[in-house]
């Protein structure tokens, strides 16, 4: 007779087995990875670094400040587009408990990169328009900035502390350009123009995430710097 009992010893190696092999299978698929970011970066003059945890605390607002043990993983650093610029994966882990008691952990990740501004400049972000977006704008959960371009308007939602500000940081070429690249979210943070997005940072979209922050930080009329206390003026 069969003896299902007999078996549970067994049942449990295969289960820890398994589990060895997916944490193997990741932590190898994770070198290979780090390996070609490194390959990337010499190629095209970059700085690789394993972890940097100074840029957790770095800028506020999304997708900063939520959950705990909080890294920045696989930086690279150095000049793109004519700009400097530094980029990470950024990763947070959050707790959950079901309605039966049991707990588990989840891991947010985010490709994250920021280019230096010349001055300090208020908020102003400019994230893609999407059907969530939407449907909590319709029902007045969120507040967009519209600016002259309904083009514009329609495929991007703007928020800013000062209307004004978005207005005069997005002239119509910058809208226009966007429009034409349509860039994943993007914020002035203080001295910095920060992008990210859900995911890794992946090294050739991260050439072309350089050249639409570069763009837009081109874009931005010599008055706002001169307000904001600078002059672009050589």
């Amino acid at each position: 007779m069969f003896d299902l009992a007999s078996f549970f010893p067994v049942f449990i190696v295969l289960g820890v087995l398994a589990v060895i092999g997916v944490g193997v299978g990741a932590f190898v698929l994770d070198r290979r990875r780090r390996e070609r970011l490194m390959e990337f970066a010499t190629a095209r003059g970059w700085v690789y670094a394993g972890e940097d945890p100074r840029l957790v605390e770095q800028w506020p607002g999304d997708p900063f400040g939520r959950g705990e043990r909080r890294r920045a993983r696989n930086v690279l650093t150095g000049q793109e587009s004519g700009r400097a610029f530094t980029a990470f994966d950024y990763s947070y882990v959050t707790r959950s408990t079901d309605s039966k008691g049991n707990s588990s952990t989840t891991t947010h990740r985010f490709g994250v990169c920021a280019v230096p501004l010349p001055a300090y400049l208020g908020r102003v972000q400019v994230s893609p328009e999407d059907l969530f977006t939407r449907a909590a704008g319709a029902v007045g959960l969120t507040r967009d900035i519209d600016l002259e371009s309904e083009a514009f308007n329609r495929a991007f939602r703007v928020r800013a502390d000062n209307p004004k500000l978005a207005s005069d940081v997005l002239p119509p070429k910058t809208m226009e350009y966007l429009l034409s690249e349509r860039p994943e979210a993007f914020r002035t943070c203080g001295t910095h123009l920060l992008s990210w997005h859900t995911g890794r940072i992946d090294p050739a979209e991260l050439v072309r995430t350089c050249a639409v922050l570069s763009r837009v930080i081109s874009g931005i009329p010599a008055f706002v710097w001169k307000d904001h206390g600078y002059d672009p003026r050589p």
